[in-house]
Protein backbone atom coordinates (compact mmCIF):
# COMPACT_ATOMS: atom_id res chain seq x y z
CA UNK A 1 0.00 0.00 0.00
CA UNK A 2 2.78 2.54 1.01
CA UNK A 3 4.82 1.61 -2.18
CA UNK A 4 1.37 2.47 -4.40
CA UNK A 5 0.89 5.31 -2.58
CA UNK A 6 4.48 6.58 -2.81
CA UNK A 7 4.60 5.84 -6.83
CA UNK A 8 1.14 8.02 -7.13
CA UNK A 9 2.65 10.85 -4.75
CA UNK A 10 5.68 10.98 -6.90
CA UNK A 11 3.68 11.13 -10.43
CA UNK A 12 2.38 14.25 -8.71
CA UNK A 13 5.08 15.86 -7.74
CA UNK A 14 6.44 15.74 -11.08
CA UNK A 15 3.04 16.94 -13.11
CA UNK A 16 2.59 19.71 -10.59
CA UNK A 17 6.76 20.47 -11.12
CA UNK A 18 5.84 20.45 -14.92
CA UNK A 19 2.60 22.86 -15.05
CA UNK A 20 4.83 25.44 -12.51
CA UNK A 21 7.85 25.02 -15.14
CA UNK A 22 5.65 25.65 -18.14
CA UNK A 23 3.85 28.90 -16.45
CA UNK A 24 7.02 30.26 -15.49
CA UNK A 25 8.23 30.07 -18.99
CA UNK A 26 5.17 31.28 -20.10
CA UNK A 27 3.95 34.64 -17.84
CA UNK A 28 8.23 35.49 -16.97
CA UNK A 29 10.24 33.93 -19.96
CA UNK A 30 8.79 34.87 -22.92
CA UNK A 31 7.78 38.56 -21.75
CA UNK A 32 11.02 38.97 -20.43
CA UNK A 33 12.57 38.58 -23.94
CA UNK A 34 9.93 40.32 -25.47
CA UNK A 35 10.83 43.40 -23.44
CA UNK A 36 14.16 43.16 -23.43
CA UNK A 37 15.06 41.89 -26.54
CA UNK A 38 15.11 42.93 -30.51
CA UNK A 39 11.87 40.94 -32.10
CA UNK A 40 13.98 38.33 -34.01
CA UNK A 41 15.82 37.27 -30.87
CA UNK A 42 12.73 37.10 -29.08
CA UNK A 43 11.02 34.53 -31.79
CA UNK A 44 14.55 32.52 -31.81
CA UNK A 45 14.45 32.68 -27.81
CA UNK A 46 10.57 31.24 -27.84
CA UNK A 47 11.15 28.67 -30.54
CA UNK A 48 13.84 27.12 -28.77
CA UNK A 49 12.37 27.55 -25.38
CA UNK A 50 9.31 25.95 -26.00
CA UNK A 51 11.07 23.78 -28.74
CA UNK A 52 13.82 22.60 -27.20
CA UNK A 53 12.42 22.43 -23.20
CA UNK A 54 8.54 22.88 -23.02
CA UNK A 55 7.53 19.97 -25.55
CA UNK A 56 10.02 17.66 -24.73
CA UNK A 57 9.56 18.58 -20.98
CA UNK A 58 6.03 17.69 -21.47
CA UNK A 59 6.71 14.46 -23.30
CA UNK A 60 8.96 12.96 -21.08
CA UNK A 61 6.70 13.07 -18.31
CA UNK A 62 3.72 11.94 -20.17
CA UNK A 63 5.84 8.98 -21.20
CA UNK A 64 6.76 8.48 -17.54
CA UNK A 65 2.88 8.83 -16.33
CA UNK A 66 1.76 6.53 -19.24
CA UNK A 67 4.87 4.19 -20.19
CA UNK A 68 3.77 3.25 -24.31
CA UNK A 69 3.03 -0.55 -24.63
CA UNK A 70 3.47 -0.77 -28.57
CA UNK A 71 5.36 -3.95 -30.20
CA UNK A 72 9.18 -2.83 -30.20
CA UNK A 73 9.46 -2.82 -34.07
CA UNK A 74 11.16 0.28 -33.98
CA UNK A 75 13.22 2.56 -31.86
CA UNK A 76 12.51 6.16 -30.37
CA UNK A 77 14.01 9.48 -29.61
CA UNK A 78 14.78 10.74 -26.61
CA UNK A 79 10.89 11.52 -25.85
CA UNK A 80 9.92 8.53 -26.59
CA UNK A 81 8.68 9.07 -30.07
CA UNK A 82 8.57 6.31 -32.94
CA UNK A 83 11.54 7.14 -35.08
CA UNK A 84 14.17 3.91 -37.43
CA UNK A 85 12.02 1.03 -37.70
CA UNK A 86 14.53 -2.25 -36.44
CA UNK A 87 14.95 -3.98 -39.78
CA UNK A 88 18.19 -6.07 -39.37
CA UNK A 89 20.89 -7.81 -36.76
CA UNK A 90 24.13 -8.65 -37.16
CA UNK A 91 25.35 -11.93 -35.34
CA UNK A 92 29.32 -11.55 -34.19
CA UNK A 93 31.52 -12.55 -31.23
CA UNK A 94 32.10 -9.05 -30.10
CA UNK A 95 31.86 -5.16 -30.39
CA UNK A 96 35.12 -5.30 -32.10
CA UNK A 97 33.93 -8.42 -34.54
CA UNK A 98 31.34 -6.13 -35.74
CA UNK A 99 33.42 -3.02 -35.99
CA UNK A 100 36.01 -4.82 -38.78
CA UNK A 101 33.03 -6.28 -40.87
CA UNK A 102 31.60 -2.79 -41.00
CA UNK A 103 34.71 -1.05 -42.00
CA UNK A 104 35.79 -4.21 -44.56
CA UNK A 105 32.47 -3.83 -46.19
CA UNK A 106 33.08 0.15 -46.24
CA UNK A 107 31.40 1.69 -43.21
CA UNK A 108 32.88 4.53 -41.16
CA UNK A 109 32.00 4.34 -37.21
CA UNK A 110 30.24 7.00 -35.45
CA UNK A 111 31.98 9.46 -33.48
CA UNK A 112 30.63 10.33 -29.91
CA UNK A 113 28.55 13.30 -29.47
CA UNK A 114 30.76 15.78 -27.76
CA UNK A 115 30.26 19.91 -28.01
CA UNK A 116 33.22 19.62 -30.82
CA UNK A 117 32.34 16.99 -32.73
CA UNK A 118 28.67 18.64 -33.00
CA UNK A 119 30.01 21.63 -34.25
CA UNK A 120 31.70 20.22 -36.46
CA UNK A 121 29.10 18.19 -37.98
CA UNK A 122 27.24 21.48 -37.91
CA UNK A 123 29.66 23.29 -40.66
CA UNK A 124 30.13 20.10 -42.38
CA UNK A 125 26.37 20.42 -43.36
CA UNK A 126 25.71 23.71 -43.76
CA UNK A 127 29.39 24.08 -46.17
CA UNK A 128 29.06 19.93 -47.60
CA UNK A 129 32.51 19.20 -45.85
CA UNK A 130 33.87 16.47 -45.79
CA UNK A 131 33.03 14.43 -42.06
CA UNK A 132 33.02 10.60 -43.31
CA UNK A 133 32.61 9.90 -38.70
CA UNK A 134 30.00 12.67 -38.05
CA UNK A 135 28.15 11.65 -34.81
CA UNK A 136 24.35 10.88 -35.07
CA UNK A 137 21.48 11.55 -32.62
CA UNK A 138 20.98 8.99 -29.84
CA UNK A 139 18.02 6.99 -30.70
CA UNK A 140 16.54 4.55 -27.75
CA UNK A 141 15.93 0.59 -27.39
CA UNK A 142 16.09 -1.40 -23.86
CA UNK A 143 16.37 2.44 -22.56
CA UNK A 144 19.45 2.94 -23.81
CA UNK A 145 20.98 4.71 -26.50
CA UNK A 146 22.84 3.16 -29.67
CA UNK A 147 25.68 1.14 -28.69
CA UNK A 148 27.71 1.84 -31.73
CA UNK A 149 26.82 3.70 -35.54
CA UNK A 150 28.13 3.08 -38.75
CA UNK A 151 27.46 5.71 -42.13
CA UNK A 152 28.37 5.94 -45.34
CA UNK A 153 27.99 9.28 -46.97
CA UNK A 154 27.07 10.07 -50.31
CA UNK A 155 26.64 12.54 -53.45
CA UNK A 156 29.05 14.09 -55.19
CA UNK A 157 31.19 16.30 -52.15
CA UNK A 158 30.05 13.53 -49.43
CA UNK A 159 28.87 15.30 -46.22
CA UNK A 160 26.29 14.37 -43.42
CA UNK A 161 23.59 16.20 -45.58
CA UNK A 162 23.29 12.19 -47.58
CA UNK A 163 23.97 9.28 -46.05
CA UNK A 164 23.72 5.80 -44.99
CA UNK A 165 23.50 4.83 -41.78
CA UNK A 166 22.48 2.17 -39.35
CA UNK A 167 22.66 1.94 -35.25
CA UNK A 168 23.47 -1.08 -33.37
CA UNK A 169 22.07 -2.15 -29.60
CA UNK A 170 23.61 -4.95 -28.08
CA UNK A 171 21.16 -8.04 -26.66
CA UNK A 172 22.49 -8.44 -23.21
CA UNK A 173 23.20 -12.18 -22.22
CA UNK A 174 20.36 -12.02 -19.47
CA UNK A 175 16.48 -12.05 -20.60
CA UNK A 176 14.69 -9.29 -18.89
CA UNK A 177 11.57 -7.91 -19.67
CA UNK A 178 12.45 -5.08 -16.83
CA UNK A 179 14.89 -3.73 -19.52
CA UNK A 180 12.92 -1.86 -22.14
CA UNK A 181 11.25 -5.20 -24.61
CA UNK A 182 14.58 -7.09 -24.04
CA UNK A 183 12.86 -10.23 -22.86
CA UNK A 184 10.82 -10.15 -26.07
CA UNK A 185 14.21 -9.56 -28.30
CA UNK A 186 15.15 -12.90 -26.35
CA UNK A 187 12.11 -14.65 -27.20
CA UNK A 188 12.63 -13.55 -30.84
CA UNK A 189 16.03 -14.42 -30.67
CA UNK A 190 16.20 -17.61 -28.73
CA UNK A 191 17.15 -19.97 -31.80
CA UNK A 192 20.58 -17.47 -32.53
CA UNK A 193 21.59 -16.76 -29.01
CA UNK A 194 24.83 -18.92 -28.52
CA UNK A 195 27.53 -18.13 -25.81
CA UNK A 196 30.30 -17.42 -28.06
CA UNK A 197 28.25 -15.10 -30.31
CA UNK A 198 26.74 -11.31 -29.51
CA UNK A 199 23.00 -10.82 -31.11
CA UNK A 200 23.31 -6.65 -32.22
CA UNK A 201 20.05 -5.50 -33.30
CA UNK A 202 20.15 -2.76 -35.83
CA UNK A 203 17.82 -0.01 -37.55
CA UNK A 204 18.96 0.93 -40.64
CA UNK A 205 18.11 3.93 -42.57
CA UNK A 206 19.06 6.99 -45.44
CA UNK A 207 19.40 10.57 -44.52
CA UNK A 208 18.53 12.26 -48.08
CA UNK A 209 17.97 15.84 -46.75
CA UNK A 210 19.66 17.72 -44.17
CA UNK A 211 17.41 19.67 -42.24
CA UNK A 212 13.63 18.79 -41.69
CA UNK A 213 11.14 19.52 -38.64
CA UNK A 214 10.18 17.27 -36.15
CA UNK A 215 6.37 16.60 -35.93
CA UNK A 216 6.01 16.35 -32.31
CA UNK A 217 8.21 18.98 -31.07
CA UNK A 218 9.22 21.01 -34.14
CA UNK A 219 13.23 20.14 -33.21
CA UNK A 220 15.25 20.43 -36.63
CA UNK A 221 16.92 17.20 -37.94
CA UNK A 222 17.42 15.24 -40.61
CA UNK A 223 14.77 13.84 -43.54
CA UNK A 224 14.75 9.80 -44.09
CA UNK A 225 13.93 8.09 -46.51
CA UNK A 226 10.76 5.93 -46.07
CA UNK A 227 11.78 3.16 -47.84
CA UNK A 228 14.11 1.36 -45.06
CA UNK A 229 13.15 -2.01 -46.16
CA UNK A 230 15.57 -0.41 -49.60
CA UNK A 231 18.39 0.51 -46.78
CA UNK A 232 18.31 -2.09 -44.94
CA UNK A 233 19.11 -4.30 -48.47
CA UNK A 234 21.90 -1.77 -49.12
CA UNK A 235 23.72 -2.68 -46.02
CA UNK A 236 23.47 -6.52 -46.38
CA UNK A 237 24.29 -5.95 -50.28
CA UNK A 238 27.68 -4.15 -48.78
CA UNK A 239 28.59 -7.23 -46.46
CA UNK A 240 28.25 -9.51 -49.42
CA UNK A 241 30.31 -7.57 -51.52
CA UNK A 242 32.55 -7.43 -48.85
CA UNK A 243 32.42 -11.16 -48.36
CA UNK A 244 32.41 -11.19 -44.88
CA UNK A 245 28.58 -12.79 -44.86
CA UNK A 246 29.07 -16.14 -43.97
CA UNK A 247 24.85 -17.07 -43.19
CA UNK A 248 21.96 -15.27 -43.91
CA UNK A 249 18.16 -15.95 -42.43
CA UNK A 250 15.13 -13.82 -41.84
CA UNK A 251 12.81 -13.74 -38.69
CA UNK A 252 9.54 -12.18 -38.61
CA UNK A 253 9.53 -10.39 -35.66
CA UNK A 254 5.93 -9.03 -35.95
CA UNK A 255 3.36 -7.93 -38.78
CA UNK A 256 3.36 -5.24 -41.27
CA UNK A 257 3.32 -1.94 -39.76
CA UNK A 258 2.88 1.58 -40.69
CA UNK A 259 3.83 4.29 -38.61
CA UNK A 260 5.18 8.20 -39.19
CA UNK A 261 8.66 8.88 -39.03
CA UNK A 262 10.12 11.66 -36.96
CA UNK A 263 9.60 14.11 -39.32
CA UNK A 264 6.54 16.28 -41.62
CA UNK A 265 5.93 13.66 -44.96
CA UNK A 266 7.57 10.90 -43.63
CA UNK A 267 5.62 7.48 -44.11
CA UNK A 268 7.14 4.75 -42.81
CA UNK A 269 5.73 0.95 -43.75
CA UNK A 270 7.64 -2.03 -43.16
CA UNK A 271 7.26 -5.83 -43.50
CA UNK A 272 8.07 -6.58 -40.11
CA UNK A 273 10.78 -9.03 -41.12
CA UNK A 274 14.33 -8.55 -39.77
CA UNK A 275 17.26 -9.85 -41.40
CA UNK A 276 19.82 -11.75 -39.95
CA UNK A 277 23.79 -11.62 -40.68
CA UNK A 278 26.13 -13.38 -39.22
CA UNK A 279 29.46 -12.20 -40.22
CA UNK A 280 32.84 -14.15 -40.74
Amino acid sequence: MFAILSHILWRVMITALVILLVFLVIVIGLPFLNAHAPIVLTIIGGYLIICYFCIPLITRTWRYLFPPTHLPQYVVSRDGWPSDPINIAVVAQDEEHLRTAMQRAGWTEADPITIKSVLREGVAILFRRHYPSAPFSPLYLFGRPHDIGFQMQTGPHPSPRHRHHVRFWHLQTAPSDHLQYNGFWHRTFHTLLRRDKQIWIGAATHDIAPIAFRMQSLQITHKIDADTEKERDFVIASLQHANVVRRQRRIKAGDPLSFRGQTFGVKITVDGAIEVIEVS
